[in-house]
């Protein structure tokens, strides 16, 4: 089924097409980077792995420990009062300092949702009023001080640590979404604690975003977010209600985006649109709560049937985000609350809810996905194949986006109390079509695998050979680890023509 969107031309990126003055930067950065740097911090990886493996344990349990697990780490990392954290890993093509910028932006929402996580908790009753976190190791960290830090630091342009002049096209409008959102997340702990000297530094960073332009696909949100921090926070109001109009005009129906007019449909619905948009809905619950709440609750509809409880049927780009596959069930579940006869309109209850939660992380981790602190680069292990060229070692932290919808509202919805419940895997056999992205979705119970098969195709010139997923050059590992930017062959398997994929995930081993 095919729905003309109206398309624009792809600008130019900077960093996709790189003059010699920014290729000069990229080196340089590097440079600093390895100066800068700490040494890889495994000191908890082994331990948090055994305890996912361990299935007898609560997932709220679980959940506490990969937050404190990445609090310790990113102490660790963090470079200028955390306002940068420099992780060990493969570059993208950015700068290695917008590499780092990543490590602080897609870190501190785990933070500032775990405030939230904790004043309700029965692992943090006698810290909640101050927000301390007591890490793996025993040390204890002031979160609602880190969080405030990282943005008087980030935010001032006399501070070594500043975040820099926002310019379109440029990845830091990106990361100023989850900055942003961590801002307004913690708001009871961190902005309501600053002057308003501070208050207006801050703002006047984020205000930077409101004339550039962006990529025409789902970076639309990013300013958007932004926009509806800055008007929640300050009541100033420069909500582009356009970016917001050509978002809804890549939804096909059935809660799926294409992602831009000629994008994929891929699992950037999952942690891309529908995160971005419960946020938007959360901030400003007035903004389009019909629109919103309603593709949601679509989407989850065919989408929960693709979860198994041992590996996802994976499609798409940045296959390293995947411990992010149960965040729209999570943010349902949240939304749930809102609706008007919500058990009959809502397709996922808590205990489903936990399940997907549960089993991804388990699946994953309890396989070796977190390491040195971080989300690894590839699904379990590295996997060079599987890093595009635009992620950095801290981009992978966007797996960590369940995990934040979770700790913000998990206990409202009695997430960690409810009583478990089967995916649809589990229950029975099961074949399903998705007309507007056609696609056909086969569950086998017996064999607990799902299969996803799309029946157009998105490359009409293929052959084994570029259908393959490529391995890097020796050639270009050496250049990337030189100049210090990404040198990666590109490996979107729908872009190379794939179109059936399992969740025992063949393609990817």
């Amino acid at each position: 089924m095919t729905i003309e969107i109206s398309a624009t031309p792809r600008p130019v990126i900077p960093c996709e097409n790189p003059d010699l003055s920014m290729r000069f930067r990229i080196f340089r950065e590097s440079l600093i980077r390895r100066f800068t740097r700490k040494s890889a911090y495994d000191r908890n990886d082994a331990d948090l792995q055994a305890l996912f493996q361990d299935h007898d344990q609560s997932i709220e349990k679980q959940c506490d420990a990969l937050t404190r697990y990445i609090a310790e780490a990113f102490d660790h990392y963090a470079a200028w009062d955390y306002s940068h954290a420099y992780y060990p890993g493969r570059p993208s093509q950015q700068t290695a300092r917008t590499d780092a910028l990543e490590g602080t932006s897609r870190v501190i929402p785990v933070l500032a949702a775990w405030l939230h996580f904790q004043v309700e908790t029965q692992f943090e009753r006698k810290s909640a009023k101050q927000g301390e976190l007591i890490t793996l190791n025993g040390q204890k960290l002031n979160i609602p001080e880190i969080v405030k830090s990282a943005f008087l630091a980030g935010t001032n342009p006399s501070h070594r640590g500043y975040w820099g002049k926002l310019e379109s096209y440029d990845q830091k409008i990106c990361e100023s979404a989850d900055l942003a959102l961590a801002l307004w997340i913690s708001k009871d702990w961190v902005w309501n604690t600053l002057t308003d000297n501070e208050r207006r530094q801050v703002t006047d960073w984020f205000l930077q975003v409101n004339p550039l332009s962006t990529v025409d696909n789902n970076w639309h949100l990013f300013p958007l977010t932004v926009q509806l921090v800055v008007k929640s926070l300050t009541g100033i109001d420069h909500v582009d209600h356009h970016k917001y109009q050509r978002i809804k005009e890549f939804h096909v129906g059935g809660g799926w985006f294409r992602d831009g007019a000629r994008g994929n449909y891929d699992y950037y619905n999952a942690w891309g649109f529908h995160y971005s948009l419960y946020w938007l809905d959360q901030i400003d619950p007035e903004f389009d709560r019909d629109f919103i709440h309603t593709s949601m609750s679509e989407f989850v509809s065919t989408y929960r049937h693709f979860l198994t409880p041992e590996g996802v049927a994976f499609f798409g780009r940045s296959a390293c985000y995947r411990l992010a596959v149960s965040a729209p069930l999570l943010a349902l579940l949240d939304m749930k609350g809102d609706m008007e006869n919500d058990l009959e309109k809502s397709p996922i209850t808590a205990g489903e809810a936990q399940r997907s939660l549960a089993t991804s992380l388990r699946y994953f981790i309890g396989n070796g996905a977190m390491r040195f602190g971080a989300p690894t680069q590839g699904l379990f292990s590295e996997d060079s194949r599987l890093v595009d060229n635009y992620s950095g070692p801290a981009s992978s932290f966007w797996s960590m986006r369940a995990l934040v919808v979770a700790l913000y509202s998990g206990h409202r919805t009695g997430l960690w109390d409810a009583r478990l419940e089967p995916l649809p895997v589990e229950i029975s056999d099961f074949q399903l079509e998705i007309p507007v992205i056609d696609a056909k979705v086969i569950g086998v119970k017996q064999t607990g695998e799902v299969t996803v098969i799309f029946t157009s195709e998105y490359a009409q010139e293929q052959s084994p050979k570029t259908r393959r997923l490529e391995t890097q050059s020796l050639k270009n590992r050496l250049l990337e680890q030189l100049t210090g930017r990404a040198e990666r062959p590109k490996n979107n398997l729908l872009r190379k023509g794939i179109t059936s994929y399992s969740s025992k995930m063949a393609h990817f081993f």
